[in-house]
């Protein structure tokens, strides 16, 4: 149980998104199943998370066809002492995501972390729980500030405008929230069929809800393409 400032326990869940394609990495296999450290890519977070002791349960999602290899690999690392339930993930990560959170029968607060993003702190699941825990916060995420000049283009790459590049951040995972509330925005966002590209694109189109940004690292990347490999050496 986490124990914030505030010294209420409050029951924690961490979900794994470790569903992917690898389409863009050029691989004839999930990406989240590159072996990294001797052991597949997805493990890196999924260990931390497993060690850290404010996470109480953990869902991890993967496609239909790796459903065999994940309950198998878990058994053999003896994770099943904390992970609950191996998820099934849908077409897009916006569905896989609510295919676990419909998993989650009682929580307070939810870390969802991406599989491929392998280098995960326990300062920022400490970090992204205090905020929602102690602040005030109906959400937390880990990300950085651009350090480039940023432009806006049209469809046909005609720039449109500058704006302040100290007010944008690119995002990161792991995304913290407050278990209900994040649920409550996939519910809706599934029944106005609405598409985003982060979870907290979806508590962000809630009334009255507010989320905090919290500097983490520029190494925290996710491996989306080839040339991302170089990160892991």
């Amino acid at each position: 149980m986490y124990c914030g400032k505030s010294k209420i326990n409050k029951k924690v869940a961490f979900i794994l998104a470790a569903a992917g394609l690898g389409k863009r990495m050029g691989l004839d296999y999930p990406k989240q199943f590159l072996e990294y450290k001797g052991e597949p890519l997805f493990y890196s977070s999924l260990k931390i998370a497993f060690e850290n002791k404010l996470i109480d349960e953990i869902y991890i999602i993967t496609n239909e066809e790796n459903l065999e290899y994940m309950n198998k690999f878990c058994k053999e690392k003896e994770l099943f002492s904390k992970v609950k339930k191996i998820v099934k993930g849908g077409a897009e990560r916006q569905e896989s995501v609510y295919n676990a959170l419909r998993e989650i029968k009682n929580a307070d607060y939810v870390i969802i972390q991406d599989g491929v993003r392998p280098f995960l702190e326990d300062e920022y699941i400490e970090k992204t729980l205090e905020v929602v825990d102690d602040d005030g916060y109906d959400g937390a995420v880990i990300g950085v500030k651009v350090k480039d000049t940023v432009k806006l283009v049209d469809i046909d790459n005609e720039i449109i405008s500058t704006p302040a590049r100290d007010f944008i951040i690119l995002v990161h995972t792991p995304q913290t929230f407050k278990f209900d509330i994040i649920k409550q925005a996939h519910e809706e966002a599934k029944q106005r069929k609405i598409k985003v590209t982060d979870d907290s694109m979806l508590v962000e189109r809630m009334d009255n809800k507010r989320i905090k940004f919290i500097h983490g690292n520029y190494d925290n990347i996710k491996i989306t393409t080839k040339e991302d490999l170089k990160f892991l050496k």
